[in-house]
């Protein structure tokens, strides 16, 4: 059953890559305040029009949602034909979100942006800043990432036990 779990984390992870990744390529203003200080204040990202604003409004709120619901799929879908208890479900959702945590901070962090540092990954008028090279910034960002696993595992383990519990258990 946690293998199950490790591997819709890795599911979920591809979901949050892709999002992550059209968002730094489309709409990189709103990716700016994840990024360190030196690279913040270096960047030459222009102010986005209302237009550009409005479409990563969207296309937030659409990739945010497809992601949060495939969460709740997942959840639902491993059982669906098992009764079990909510802490069951919880540690269930917590390994898929955990999975995305562990991937943000080795893969894309540290590998990606700290060891590789693509050009599509610098922001305009940040090349060379040291913040790309700075792993603790991110470790740290990891642990933050942590208390929100915790919490959206708990929220997400309870909307599943609920409509479990009361749509299709019965």
């Amino acid at each position: 059953m946690y293998v199950q779990a490790l591997y819709e984390g890795l599911i979920w992870s591809a979901l949050w890559i892709g999002y992550v990744y059209m968002i730094i390529k489309l709409f990189p203003w709103t990716m700016l305040h994840d990024y360190p200080e030196d690279i913040q204040k270096a960047s030459k990202i222009p102010k986005p029009t209302l237009k550009q604003q409005r479409s990563s409004y969207i296309w937030s709120s659409i990739g945010g949602l497809i992601i949060l619901l495939s969460l709740i799929a997942f959840g639902l879908q491993a059982f669906k034909d098992e009764k079990v208890s909510l802490l069951t479900l919880f540690i269930y959702i917590f390994i898929i979100v955990m999975s995305w945590n562990v991937i943000d901070l080795i893969i894309m962090d540290w590998l990606i942006v700290c060891t590789i540092t693509p050009d599509w990954i610098v922001i305009k008028g940040t090349k060379g800043c040291k913040g790309y090279k700075d792993y603790m910034f991110h470790f740290k960002g990891f642990l933050i990432g942590c208390i929100y696993t915790t919490i959206t595992a708990l929220l997400f383990s309870g909307v599943d036990y609920i409509i479990l519990k009361y749509l299709i258990w019965k």
